[in-house]
């Protein structure tokens, strides 16, 4: 078994980095594939992030966040993964908690973020995945989950209100780091002031900022009051 092992271990020391990456390229299609690979051993970690993630990142993120602080993993995974119904501050439904591949388009839109935002946040440049984003239908109604970033975070006005303002902070984690609390737009009054809420007093439209910008939440159908 463990003379089988090393065998195997010398016969991927032998492939040389460019043939490794030709096989990991093909393989582009699902990100889930390079996440497994990246735990195999740490020669293909590197790999993946250093060259893999990049070069996809470079052909679907849009360049000004390519400059921004954010790594490419996070930029990755933000693009192709659905926060899940938690991590979007559903957290009384029954299923489908946790975040996983997203539905639709992949895609990171700079007018869908402006879409969400009040008045005077619009000059912040904050990205949204393209409508309807991940769609889950619950009990009572569907939720369209979104997620999306914020260039240059600390530098918006939105930061400077949440921060200058001491707004609470929340014991939701982000889906996309390591940051273990979130800030509420809607109750910072970041949001469009029309999107109203529902019959029963939950929000139209809900959306948790990190200290890394990253963004996830929800829309829902806005109801048809007589």
């Amino acid at each position: 078994m463990g003379s089988s092992s090393r065998e195997e271990k010398n016969v991927f020391s032998e492939l040389t980095d460019d043939i490794v990456l030709n096989i990991f390229f093909n393989l582009e299609e699902d990100p889930r594939h390079w996440a497994r690979l990246a735990c195999v051993c740490t020669k293909f970690s590197a790999l993946i992030r250093d060259f893999c993630w990049k070069t996809k990142c470079s052909g679907t993120i849009p360049s000004d966040l390519l400059s921004a602080a954010d790594p490419p993993l996070s930029l990755h995974k933000l693009s192709v993964c659905c926060p899940g119904l938690r991590h979007a501050g559903l957290r009384k439904v029954s299923r489908a908690w946790r975040s996983h591949l997203a539905s639709g388009s992949w895609s990171l839109s700079r007018e869908q973020g402006s879409k969400l935002l009040a008045r005077q946040f619009r000059d912040d440049c904050l990205y949204v995945c393209d409508w309807p984003g991940c769609v889950h239908k619950e009990e009572k109604r569907k939720y369209r989950l979104f997620r999306g970033v914020f260039k240059n975070f600390k530098r918006t006005r939105v930061w400077r209100t949440i921060h200058d303002g001491n707004k609470m902070k929340l014991d939701l984690p982000c889906a996309f780091c390591a940051c273990m609390f979130t800030w509420d737009l809607h109750s910072a009054f970041c949001l469009r002031r029309g999107f109203g809420f529902h019959d029963d007093g939950e929000p139209v439209v809900r959306a948790y900022v990190c200290e890394n910008g990253h963004v996830s939440g929800a829309w829902t159908d806005v109801p048809l009051y007589t």
